[in-house]
């Protein structure tokens, strides 16, 4: 009986740190800058980003916010070239660096050939029916491509939450379609219970909507707008003399602000605690 094949893809969101170290036979699969956190062991790693796209952050910076560098790289700790370098594990690049002893090629056409007839057809304009374009927004979905085609029959996931706004919106849909992907073809998926990936906070049509707090302070910070929108109309035509009146509706408006910072909060606990619960 062969082997069981098994990895973990990690990243570096929070649940990272539920991830099984001491599983020898599982294998541990890295990516980008996740060794800054403190990884104790890996047997891959994976950077598929263009070296000349890298900004390098300095010891000095702890932090380096995103709009600081240039549109379209990416933040890498001073010194990363030199760790990928030195790494004694497979290291996967765009293309395999001749002076890295242990770099690798990732195989992106053998891995795409393998994934050929797995996406959706789409029919065109003209009612033809045609194979669809092949689909990957992110490094961890080429890297459960390639734990798929090299046959792992459990795959875990680690680390990797795809929350923020621009993760949720492009990379998580795709991660999570091939993580389905995955399980139809009998593969193990293993995710840990704080992830938000594959799991949401209420059964559709069985349950009542999680967010619907938050629809509710919504709809009135919707209506306090619109009515405070109103009267800074009424103050803007009133004549100049009319110094009642506008002192009236300044203090209207000043209610009306103080009425939309407390919606506000309201918004914020309510997500929170939606968060907290999933």
């Amino acid at each position: 009986m062969s082997e069981l094949k098994r990895c973990a893809i990690i990243g570096t969101a929070q649940s990272l740190q539920m991830c099984p170290w001491e599983d020898a036979t599982l294998e541990i699969w890295g990516l980008n800058d996740t060794y800054v956190l403190g990884v104790p062991r890996i047997d891959r790693w994976f950077d598929l980003h263009l070296f000349h796209q890298m900004v390098f952050r300095q010891p000095s910076e702890q932090t380096v916010h995103p709009d600081q560098a240039p549109v379209g790289s990416y933040l890498r700790p001073a010194g990363h070239l030199e760790w990928l370098r030195s790494r004694p594990c497979p290291v996967f690049l765009t293309e395999a660096r001749p002076d890295w002893p242990t770099s690798q090629t990732f195989p992106k056409d053998a891995i795409l050939q393998a994934f050929a007839s797995a996406w959706p057809y789409r029919l065109t304009r003209t009612k033809q029916i045609i194979p669809g374009t092949d689909y990957e927004t992110s490094t961890p979905a080429w890297m459960l491509m390639q734990a798929i085609v090299e046959g792992y029959q459990e795959v875990h996931v680690y680390g990797i939450h795809l929350a923020t706004e621009w993760e949720y919106v492009q990379q998580r849909p795709n991660f999570e379609w091939l993580l389905g992907y995955a399980a139809g073809k009998g593969i193990k998926i293993v995710l840990p219970t704080m992830t938000p990936v594959c799991q949401a906070a209420f059964r559709y049509a069985f349950e009542p909507k999680s967010d619907l707090r938050q629809q509710a302070a919504q709809r009135q910070v919707d209506q306090v707008k619109q009515t405070g929108a109103v009267l800074q109309k009424r103050r803007a035509r009133l004549p100049w003399y009319a110094y009642g009146q506008r002192r009236d509706l300044e203090v209207r408006l000043r209610q009306f602000d103080v009425d939309l910072l407390d919606l506000r909060q309201q918004i914020m606990r309510a997500q929170t605690k939606t968060e907290a619960s999933q």
